[in-house]
This record gives C-alpha cells, sequence and structure tokens, in this order.
C-alpha cells in the first residue's frame, strides 16, 4: 500500500516516529493502526457523524468549561506522556 502525505503531515509522522522510537514512519503508522483497531469501534452515538459535526460537538463541550493549566495540568500530562512511551519502550 502506498499512501502520499502533504509536506508538514510527513514531517511530522517522521518527528512523531522518531519521538515514539520507532525505526520507520511505516512502523509508527502500523502502530496507531493497530492502537485503533484494539480501541474498537467508536460508541453508537458517534457512527455517521462528519467531521464538520465532531468538531461542533468539541467546540460546544470546550465552551462549557473552562481547563486550567496550572502546574497539576502539566504534572498529569508528562505522566501521561511517560505512561506512554513506557508502553511503547521508548527510554529518555
Amino acid at each position: 500500500m502506498t499512501i502520499t502525505l502533504p509536506d508538514d503531515v510527513r514531517a511530522l509522522a517522521e518527528r512523531q516516529a522518531k519521538a515514539g522510537g520507532f525505526a520507520t514512519v511505516d512502523e509508527y503508522l502500523a502502530d496507531l493502526v493497530r492502537d485503533d483497531v484494539e480501541a474498537g469501534p467508536p460508541p453508537d452515538q458517534y457512527a455517521g457523524r462528519t467531521r464538520e459535526q465532531f468538531e461542533a460537538l468539541l467546540n460546544e463541550t470546550l465552551g462549557s468549561e473552562t481547563k486550567v493549566m496550572d502546574e497539576a495540568f502539566w504534572e498529569e500530562r508528562h505522566r501521561r506522556m511517560l505512561e506512554y512511551a513506557a508502553k511503547r519502550g521508548v527510554t529518555s
């Protein structure tokens, strides 16, 4: 299978692959697909929705609450990033 990506998306995929410890972009993309398959199909409430509908739902949700990006927020992000990297065997 051949997939053509715009230059900016290809560059992003290359950076993500390298940061994730993948030898190639192909391995990185295959891992993303496996994760998606393992997650299973989206809940029925999302079936058949368009991108525009998802964006509207996201904007509605984000507009309904304020997200404080304080020290605790960034500590949780860092913890999740380390957990994600450990799952893939990435070391610093």
